[in-house]
């Protein structure tokens, strides 16, 4: 019974903790190689707010978590462009916000 209650809390509170993170997924440009990736990567460990780095180098495709609320455009700019990067698309929880693609004239 006991086991049971246990289980049961850990379950209720499961969603509390899924929304408690900003979740970021963005395509830096101009990454070439696993050490670019690696690179850009350092980067973002240096910054405190975020929780988990996941990358798909041959898409350049990041997909980050910050603590809930701490996400700021000009702080992953600042760590993407500060490995020798650029951020072309950035997406918040699903949502397309910044297109930096240059547009065909």
């Amino acid at each position: 019974m006991y086991k049971m209650k246990k289980l049961l809390l850990i379950l209720l509170f499961i969603p509390l903790f899924s929304f408690s993170q900003d979740k970021v997924k963005f395509i830096a440009s101009g990454l070439t190689c696993s050490m670019c990736s690696r690179a850009v990567h350092k980067s973002l460990e240096s910054d405190k707010d975020i929780i988990k780095i996941e990358t798909n180098l041959e898409t350049q495709e990041w997909n980050i978590e910050y603590k809930q609320g701490t996400y700021t455009y000009d702080k992953l700019k600042k760590s993407v462009e500060g490995a020798g990067f650029s951020v072309e698309r950035i997406w918040l929880h699903g949502e397309l916000i910044i297109d930096n693609r240059k547009k065909k004239k």
